[in-house]
Formats: C-alpha cells, sequence, structure tokens
C-alpha cells in the first residue's frame, strides 16, 4: 500500500508523529546548546592572565579573556535560538496534536494536521484552541486522562505565568515585592516549552485512543 492509498487515520497519524520527532530533535538540540554554555560560564572558568600587544590598541589584550567571551557569546546565541525552535516546535506538536483529536471527536476524518504559519514561519495559535486546549471531553474511559488533565494544567501555569509576568514587565515602576513577584511568573514561564511538549505527548496517545474504533471498523468492516 501506498502512502497516496492509506487510509486518512494512517496519514493524520504519521503527521502527528512527525510532529513529535520534530518537537523531540529542537528538545534534544536545546538541551545540548545549554549544556555547551554552562561550559563556558565566566563564574566557573579560570582566565589567564597573560596579554598580548596590539600596535594601536591602548589596553593590552588578553586572548583567553577574548576567545572565552567569544565562545560563551556565540553559544549563548545558538542556545536563545535553539529555545525559540524547540518552543515553537513543542507547541505544533501541542496544538496540533489536539486539533487532531478534537476534529476526530467531532466525526471528521482530517488526512494530516492542519496548522497556520507567519511568513517567519512561527506558529499562528488557532483561535479556537487558544490560550491554550481546553479540556477535551470523550476520553473519559481513557486510562491517562488524568495524567492529560494534569499536563494541561501545568502548560496552563506556564502560559498564565508569562501573561502575568510580561504585563509586570510593562509597568514603569515595580515594588520591590512586585519585582520578585515577576522574577518568579518568568522562572515559572520558562517552563512553556516542556509543558507544551508533556502535554503534546500525551495528546498523541490520546489520539491512538480516539482512534481505536476507526482502526477496528477499517480492519474487521
Amino acid at each position: 500500500m501506498s502512502r497516496k492509498t492509506l487510509p486518512w487515520f494512517e496519514t493524520l497519524t504519521d503527521s502527528v508523529y512527525a510532529l513529535g520527532a520534530a518537537a523531540r530533535e529542537t528538545r534534544t538540540a536545546h538541551q545540548a546548546a545549554q549544556a555547551a554554555t554552562a561550559q563556558y560560564d565566566l563564574d566557573r572558568v579560570h582566565l589567564l592572565d597573560g596579554e598580548i600587544t596590539v600596535p594601536g590598541l591602548f589596553t593590552p589584550p588578553r586572548p583567553h579573556d577574548r576567545a572565552v567571551t567569544g565562545i560563551g557569546k556565540a553559544l549563548q546565541e545558538c542556545r536563545d535560538r535553539m529555545e525559540r525552535l524547540y518552543t515553537d516546535a513543542a507547541l505544533s506538536y501541542a496544538y496540533g496534536t489536539a486539533w487532531a483529536i478534537l476534529r476526530v471527536l467531532d466525526g471528521q476524518e482530517p488526512p494530516r494536521v492542519e496548522l497556520c504559519l507567519t511568513a517567519e514561519g512561527g506558529l499562528i495559535i488557532p483561535a479556537q484552541l487558544a490560550p491554550i486546549p481546553p479540556a477535551i471531553e470523550g476520553l473519559g474511559r481513557w486510562r491517562d486522562n488524568a495524567k492529560f488533565e494534569k499536563a494541561r494544567q501545568r502548560w496552563w501555569d506556564c502560559d498564565s505565568a508569562g501573561e502575568y509576568a510580561s504585563a509586570l514587565d510593562e509597568e514603569d515602576y515595580l515594588t520591590d515585592h512586585e519585582a520578585y513577584e515577576m522574577h518568579l511568573a518568568f522562572a515559572e514561564a520558562s517552563g512553556l516549552a516542556d509543558a507544551a511538549y508533556a502535554y503534546g505527548v500525551l495528546a498523541e496517545s490520546a489520539l491512538r485512543f480516539t482512534l481505536l474504533g476507526t482502526r477496528a471498523r477499517h480492519t474487521h468492516p
């Protein structure tokens, strides 16, 4: 059987799996970039005192400082880029899989996940799923439904923390207490990509559960 003749639920499953694979690849790349950046933390590296003379420069440069600082800056830029890629891939996985589940439960037969992207390739969150997908009815018999709802709540908490921190950050003046709250909120919001990825993993399993009846009817018409 060629891909062109595969039933819609097989190509839909492949579509979701590809979103998950993209999230896993970018997650691994982000973790690697974080580890590499940590190796060049200036609080951990012992910088050597040797200097060199460069005609025209009043202050003699220190080659080891320059190398470590340059490497650290480049790795930090890479880490930030990997973080953006991971976040975008994790959100695409989570939103895309939730979209698929809701369509199947509604009796539709989408052959693949449908996502809208910006001109730069960023995800446009589906309006019906914003700010995060709602609790999905119809999964009551699925054994991991409670875990799924817990993952959804974690994602909600991270998203809400990000909104709160951004709102505080836009204020002209913050009290010490508000500044502390903003710091805590940004720290919690930093878990957004991991939360969306964890939701996506469970959502992919939920989709397979949702398609059990469809597969059975297809196998034994």
